[in-house]
């Protein structure tokens, strides 16, 4: 097997490891809206240990790209990461774009998670601080902008 084939099997096996970590987070987060919701704090404390374990994951995995990209001397960024996957042809090219795509659309499904979660927390600290302010704040039942 050459290096550049050895390099390849690498992103491609990242991926896969991406799609089922990104997976995974997806879970995690719609369980954390759960758990916020009941202020289930123990947890939350549990829920957001997994996650932060899972991005830390796809972080390292996404650093290893970034090298394997430099070593073909392209951008490493999804500019490079492009040009390396239309450069694959056949069966291998096949599931390094189909992996790519699979990570993207999951990592757009967490990011969305993500903003609900953190529409409710925001919620949550706005409700807080009224009831803490002592009912001076008369706006506790008007409409509010989540």
């Amino acid at each position: 097997m050459s290096q550049r084939e050895k390099l390849l099997s690498v992103v491609d096996d990242d991926l896969q490891q991406d799609c089922g970590d990104y997976l995974a987070l997806r879970e995690l987060m719609q369980e954390l809206y759960g758990r916020l919701l009941e202020r289930d704090v123990p947890e939350i404390d549990r829920i957001n240990l997994q996650i932060t374990v899972r991005v830390e994951a796809i972080a390292a995995r996404a650093q290893r790209r970034s090298k394997v990209l430099a070593a073909f001397r392209l951008e490493t960024s999804g500019v490079g990461m492009r040009r390396l996957l239309s450069s694959c042809t056949g069966e291998r090219g096949e599931s390094l774009q189909q992996h790519w795509r699979q990570v993207g659309d999951l990592a757009v499904q967490c990011q969305q998670f993500n903003e609900h979660n953190g529409k409710l927390l925001a919620m949550h600290h706005d409700i807080l601080q009224q009831l803490l302010a002592g009912g001076q704040d008369a706006r506790l039942y008007s409409p509010q902008a989540y």
